[in-house]
């Protein structure tokens, strides 16, 4: 822990400003007064208690903060303090605190226990309980144990063994590592998936934080009325934007809403509806298999959720009205298609218009505020998946500057070889491991997907279809992965060819909502550094979007090209949970990222 960061760990001297100093270093920004003035009254409470555990404040817990933990001898309680004096229920999800709304702080605080129990590198038991100092009311919670008065805080400590600098260490050095990706959690969880889905899964360590949830109730009143109601979330790469439009989509079908959970992206849509398998929901006094409820918003032929024939299919088929629409990775709608979109009374877009892959798509705040009516604008904060600095790394890379990785597992490669042995041995070790390529080289041969004879299905091996001769004596053989259906769902399940399962590579439009623990870059000669970031169109084979496609853009128009490929890049280098291998097709690129890079 570095001087002047959150945490802070408790001593006698400690002050508010202690507090506020550490706050502003790690967000960039004043905490409010009323935040300030909640630490001053809660710190006089600690201190007044006389305990000998060490005590925290403030903990980081991905994108929240636990407000303290007393650490005991390999185990600690986490303690949710709430300087609220009046209390009333709002839903299953939220409450009304002295005016304002909530998310539940139970669900706040299993939230952060459970996380830190499943995720935390400590290997620490951790217990949890709500302290609300200040209630004047009746009101009570059932979730979790609750204490009002110093001394009921300080009897349960009893019950803990202090702990000493180790024990402190061990929490405040450790860090969060998702140990189960999305695809993997959505398999497991699914069969305990009947009602309350929020609260639901909660003990598979993907429950809300209090933003998400705020947005999930206010999404759920929403469908209460008639009003025709958009909301638009944004969210950078790793926010959990595909767990919170998968829970809503649950949510609200097991409320007895019709809802539609939408993308363009064939190989996300299928890999959900492969790893939700059978599930069904009841809805109108009949149960329907969500994979019917899983739609494209967007297929080329008319019959998308956003596309001209929609809704003569759809009443031919179902003959509902739709309660709610919720299109993910809505950044890739074209302009045509975000003003047919609004199918529902209520309908939720997720986006972040840095991850659009083909020169129509045109999925930007502006463009969504300029087709749809009565909107709610959300923002959520920043990633989950991987650790913030990382990204702030992989976005100053992508702008040419220098850069420093910590606690993230970064390496540059100059042998293909070492890297994919590298892959290799983190499979060994029990770790989900994937080989992501630049779309380069060999196009895919969409009329024989799984032939291994092809030339154009070859992505690495010798020969190419574009004749470049990097893997002439690599004894290599690594094939695009083409079919949509069959290969790509399995493949992000670690079920397609279990045994090696770095016989294929997936595109950027194979990596786009999915993630795996470690990821193997292979960086082509598209985007090369010459003296700045720089198109090569040579070597590109992507002619998705036809007139769109970045083949013909990067022909047409350098600029957007540019754009695109940093798009493309920064997507593909934020796949991986726990670490990103890299090897350069381009040596001279390879080079100069080793410059930019250093480590700490």
């Amino acid at each position: 822990m570095t001087e002047m960061s959150l945490p802070v760990i408790l001593q006698g001297g400690t002050q508010v400003n202690d507090i506020v100093d550490a706050y502003r270093e790690e967000f960039n920004e004043k905490p409010s007064i009323e935040q300030i003035s909640a630490w001053k009254k809660l710190i006089d409470i600690l201190k007044g208690l006389n305990v000998p555990h060490p005590i925290i404040m403030e903990y980081p817990l991905f994108t929240e903060r636990a407000d303290v933990i007393f650490v005991g001898k390999n185990n600690a309680l986490v303690i949710e303090a709430k300087g609220w004096r009046q209390v009333k229920r709002v839903d299953d999800l939220t409450v009304e605190a002295d005016g304002e709304l909530h998310l539940d702080p139970c669900y706040q605080l299993n939230n952060y226990v459970v996380k830190l129990n499943t995720f935390h590198s400590s290997g620490i038991k951790y217990e949890g309980a709500l302290f609300l100092y200040n209630m004047t009311g009746n009101f009570s919670f059932s979730d979790c144990e609750v204490l009002r008065r110093p001394e009921d805080l300080r009897k349960k400590l009893s019950n803990y063994s202090p702990g000493g600098k180790e024990d402190v260490d061990k929490i405040v050095n450790g860090k969060f590592v998702l140990n189960k990706d999305f695809i993997r959690f959505v398999s497991e969880a699914k069969e305990n998936i009947k009602g309350e889905v929020a609260k639901e899964i909660l003990p598979y360590g993907f429950g809300l934080t209090e933003e998400q949830g705020l947005i999930l109730s206010e999404i759920l009143e929403a469908l209460k009325g008639k009003e025709k109601t958009n909301f638009l979330i944004k969210g950078g790469s790793g926010s959990g934007k595909s767990l919170m439009a998968l829970t809503i989509f649950l949510e609200a079908l097991s409320k007895g809403y019709f809802t539609i959970l939408s993308y363009k992206n064939q190989r996300l849509l299928n890999a959900i509806r492969l790893a939700l398998g059978g599930k069904k929901m009841p809805l109108e006094d009949k149960k329907i298999s969500l994979s019917q409820l899983i739609m494209f918003y967007s297929t080329g032929r008319g019959f998308g959720v956003g596309e001209r024939n929609f809704l003569d299919m759809f009443k031919k088929r179902f003959g509902n009205e739709i309660d709610l629409v919720i299109f993910d990775e809505a950044q890739r709608m074209t302009a045509d298609v975000i003003k047919n979109s609004p199918r529902g009374r209520v309908n939720v877009y997720f986006y972040d218009d840095s991850q659009t892959l083909i020169g129509n798509e045109e999925g930007t705040e502006e463009n969504f505020k300029r087709s749809l009516n009565n909107l709610k604008v959300h923002q959520l904060s920043s990633s989950i998946r991987v650790p913030k600095d990382y990204l702030k790394a992989v976005k100053g890379l992508l702008e040419g500057s220098k850069v420093v990785i910590k606690d993230y597992d970064f390496k540059i490669f100059d042998d293909l070889g070492k890297m994919l042995n590298d892959l290799k041995k983190r499979k060994m070790e029990g770790k989900k491991v994937a080989l992501i390529c630049s779309f380069t080289e060999s196009e895919g041969d969409i009329k024989n997907k799984t032939d291994w004879d092809s030339i154009k299905n070859i992505r690495i091996g010798y020969p190419l279809q574009s004749g470049f001769d990097i893997y002439k004596n690599a004894n290599l053989k690594v094939k695009w992965l083409m079919d949509e259906e069959s290969e790509y769902p399995k493949y992000w399940r670690g079920e397609l060819d279990p045994e090696e399962h770095l016989k294929y590579c997936a595109s950027v439009y194979g990596a786009q909502g999915f993630e795996a623990d470690y990821v193997g870059l292979v960086w082509g000669r598209d985007l090369i550094w010459r003296g700045s970031w720089t198109v090569n169109p040579d070597p590109i084979t992507d002619y998705v979007g036809r007139n769109y496609s970045l083949k013909q853009i990067a022909k047409k128009n350098r600029e957007r090209a540019l754009e695109l490929l940093k798009n493309r890049y920064y997507i593909m280098l934020t796949r991986g949970i726990r670490g990103v291998y890299l090897f350069f097709e381009d040596s001279q690129t390879g080079g100069k990222v080793k410059q930019l890079v250093s480590f700490s």
